[in-house]
């Protein structure tokens, strides 16, 4: 069977390596790359979290068969360190040209004669090369079972998702159905095929969530995962797209009780709703309703698969799990939410607005940018019984109206499409936006990274680009509805 392989950076370390690698002279440059190890639904992913930059002369010099290699000095201790710490040792180094690369034979008789004893240092972890050229990268990564394959995609994630190929994809896609040719005529059918590609995440299918869901399937999205522990009540359907009375209570027309229970399940479960919503917008689309909490291992586990998250959920241990996948696995995802506060004295408002977050790897962390409430994930953690013994307000809802959803919504989408299809002009850049709606104003928030952040930095202890390598900080339920936890760093 084989094995589908790909290569992805954050945008900062993408930088700093094709700076090193094309300062100008038209030289060969090297660097080596350590990477965190993802792989599940038979693909693996190479998450690029450490980059180590080759001094010429020093530890980049004269070759013994090429035209220039590494010295065993440099390239000793990474090899060390990636068996240490169950990272992919990845040796970089740049060609000449733009949009096509391939090794040369040289590397090619290099990699049989170096990467053997390379799988050997690195203890069970793969270790591979990969060379760039301008607009172009290929790779040649080695598996300890003996498989070896090439790269089939880079992905640079920033603003932008940018993809490099060896050489250029053929322009043969299938023309896009009909009920897209509208926004075909905006990106173009390479585009539409991007997005018929494209399996995406929504955490929470309330009323944020339903508008994404719709959102996306019309936009013609291949493949959605939705998860929502809920089902819809009467109290919904005033911000639930496709949520009806019957599904919240069942039919008004008399039914024998038996017959009912066998004929309907109601309340309905919000997943459910959303795929309804999502297949009569577009009968092609996949669809995995998943009806669980996404705090849950099992639960947050079905979304490392996807190229796109989006939060919709308003719980903070939904925000610490979505925050540790963005960081530990590089998908990137943006969190949407309104809040409504009413005056104390009631008659006003004192504020409401809608903000859209962000997040992609070493960006936007909602961790070290105080975003996640630390004491409202201890209050979540405890049990029915003790938040309602010891007066929490769990049972406390929240204002919440569609419009408001719906701008939130509509923002988030808008960013995952010009992100997604690489639209936006290059000063972009990622950060989160507030729409205050009183006074009509937007904000453009700047959060400011901590370098010793535990989800988000390049610090030896951070969860940042580990892939498998570490657990995630999701919970296992106790009989009694608390929570223990597994992973926080």
């Amino acid at each position: 069977m084989k094995r589908h392989c790909s290569l992805i950076f954050p945008q900062g370390l993408f930088d700093r390596l094709y700076a090193h690698l094309f300062p100008g002279d038209s030289d060969e440059h090297a660097a080596v790359m350590l990477a965190g190890l993802a792989e599940m639904e038979g693909k693996t992913r190479l998450l690029v979290r450490e980059l180590y930059l080759a001094i010429d002369g020093t530890d980049h010099v004269n070759g013994n068969y090429g035209y220039k290699m590494m010295r065993a000095e440099f390239i000793r201790p990474l090899i060390r360190r990636a068996r240490i710490e169950r990272l992919v040792y990845i040796g970089v180094h740049n060609h000449g040209g733009e949009d096509w690369v391939d090794f040369s034979q040289d590397d090619l008789d290099s990699h049989d004669r170096g990467h053997p004893t390379l799988l050997d240092l690195a203890e069970g972890m793969p270790v591979g090369a990969v060379v760039m050229a301008k607009n172009a990268v290929a790779g040649d990564i080695w598996f300890p079972d003996g498989d070896r394959c090439e790269l089939e995609e880079t992905r640079v994630l920033g603003a932008n998702i940018r993809r490099l190929y060896a050489t250029p994809l053929p322009s043969d896609r299938h023309p896009a159905a009909s009920m897209v040719n509208r926004q075909v005529q905006m990106f173009g059918e390479d585009g539409q095929a991007l997005l018929s590609g494209a399996k995406i995440a929504v955490i929470g299918a309330g009323g944020v969530g339903s508008l994404l869901i719709e959102y996306l399937a019309r936009l013609g999205i291949g493949s959605l995962v939705v998860i929502d522990p809920d089902t819809i009540d009467v109290t919904n359907l005033s911000r639930v797209v496709g949520a009806t009375i019957v599904d919240a209570t069942g039919p008004s027309w008399p039914i024998p009780g038996f017959l009912k229970k066998l004929l309907f399940k109601f309340p309905r479960r919000k997943v459910d709703i959303a795929k309804r919503v999502a297949k009569q917008a577009n009968p092609r689309i996949g669809f995995r309703a998943i009806a669980g909490d996404f705090s849950r291992d099992d639960v947050a586990r079905q979304v490392l698969g996807c190229d796109f998250i989006f939060l919709a959920a308003d719980s903070m241990r939904a925000r610490l799990v979505f925050n540790a996948i963005v960081q530990q696995y590089f998908i990137p995802g943006i969190q949407i939410g309104s809040l409504v506060t009413p005056d104390k004295n009631g008659g006003s408002l004192n504020s409401v607005f809608t903000v859209t977050r962000w997040v992609l790897p070493g960006a936007g962390c909602l961790w070290c940018s105080g975003t996640i409430d630390r004491c409202q994930l201890a209050i979540e953690a405890k049990s029915n019984y003790e938040q309602h013994d010891q007066d929490y307000g769990s049972g406390a809802t929240n204002p919440s109206v569609i419009t408001l959803n719906a701008v939130g919504a509509s923002m988030a989408i808008n960013d995952f499409l010009f992100s997604y299809l690489g639209l936006f002009t290059p000063s972009v850049i990622a950060s989160p936006r507030r729409v205050h709606h009183l006074d009509r104003r937007m904000v453009e928030q700047v959060l400011m990274p901590n370098h010793d952040c535990t989800e988000c930095s390049q610090s030896p202890t951070s969860r940042f680009g580990r892939g498998t390598g570490v657990a995630l900080p999701t919970s296992a339920y106790r009989n009694d509805g608390a929570v223990t936890d597994n992973g926080i760093r």
